[in-house]
């Protein structure tokens, strides 16, 4: 498949890139899925800022030993200012989903935040000229239904939470195409380490600015920091190293093949949630909120074989 990227270059995707593109997605999903359950459980016990800044801080140091490995990545990314563009992205997406965990049952969450394909194929319209068709319309139209049914008349504040995952997905989306259209070329090893660095100064800064402006806070947003003890610090390690590997899939799945098509097997992230919320948290999707996450996914599904 050859398509025209953002400087007006021809770039093509082969089959074999496309396929690795979408490996590296499926793996990244599955361990992502895993890596945010573990978050919400540990939303009781640590503070929203301290555990990404700890756990980014573990992931940079472990991406660091690999960039020094390696002898196609380094530290210092070739194009700084759309790298550091694309971790602040990202920086925002995880602040926003993760805000909602504790007051979202996991599945939800997720279907607000794998809107993400829709909005992939949306901006790439706008960015990149790609024609969205009926069948793009249609999915979107499936898409928004969705969205309406997960937040049916009653829900209530369950309308003002899911707003931030929905949040998420936009910059998530737009994450996306940056990895596709500017940095290409750049080494996933590097762009994840400058990705941790810029969670790890988020989550500090988020620490400080709680102490400035609103000290003794409580709850896992507004908490400034909570007493680590050593299982925490287990569960920070297993997700610093899940970050790590997911954060390097993430950015190698997105060079290797257009963000629709990425995006659709990005899905399979709702699957893992809704596995994950059953198991670990006993909060299995009711009839209501299993429709509209049904239509999230069909319609992120469509829109991503549409774009």
């Amino acid at each position: 498949m050859t398509r025209i990227n953002a400087f007006g270059e021809v770039r093509s995707s082969p089959p074999g890139a496309r396929l690795s593109g979408i490996l590296a997605i499926t793996l990244a999903v599955a361990l992502l899925s895993l890596s945010d359950s573990v978050v919400k459980l540990l939303g009781d016990r640590l503070a929203l800022g301290q555990l990404v800044c700890l756990r980014s801080v573990a992931a940079g140091f472990l991406l660091a030993l690999a960039c020094s490995a390696s002898s196609r990545s380094g530290l210092r990314p070739r194009r700084p200012g759309w790298v550091t563009a694309r971790s602040l992205c990202l920086a925002a997406m995880w602040f926003l989903y993760y805000a909602s965990l504790p007051v979202l049952p996991f599945a939800v969450a997720a279907a607000g935040f794998y809107t993400a394909p829709l909005w992939m194929a949306l901006m790439a319209r706008a960015w990149l000229g790609r024609r969205l068709g009926r069948a793009g319309w249609g999915a979107l139209g499936l898409g928004l239904a969705g969205v309406a049914v997960v937040l049916r008349p009653g829900a209530g504040m369950a309308s003002a939470w899911f707003a931030l995952p929905l949040g998420a997905a936009l910059c998530y989306a737009l994450a996306a195409l940056l990895t596709e259209t500017r940095l290409r070329d750049e080494a996933a090893l590097t762009m994840a380490f400058n990705l941790n660095a810029v969670l790890a100064v988020a989550g500090a800064a988020w620490v400080a600015g709680l102490g400035l402006v609103h000290p003794g806070g409580t709850g896992f947003v507004l908490a400034q920091w909570r007493e680590v003890t050593r299982e925490d610090a287990i569960l920070i390690g297993l997700l610093a190293v899940l970050l790590a590997v997911i954060a390097t899939l993430v950015a190698r799945a997105y060079q290797s093949a257009p963000a629709p098509l990425v995006g659709m097997f990005d899905n399979a992230y709702l699957a893992f949630a809704v596995l994950w919320g059953a198991l670990l948290f006993g909060t299995a999707p009711g009839p209501a909120e299993a429709a509209g996450i049904a239509l999230i996914g069909l319609g992120s599904l469509l829109m991503s074989r549409a774009g």
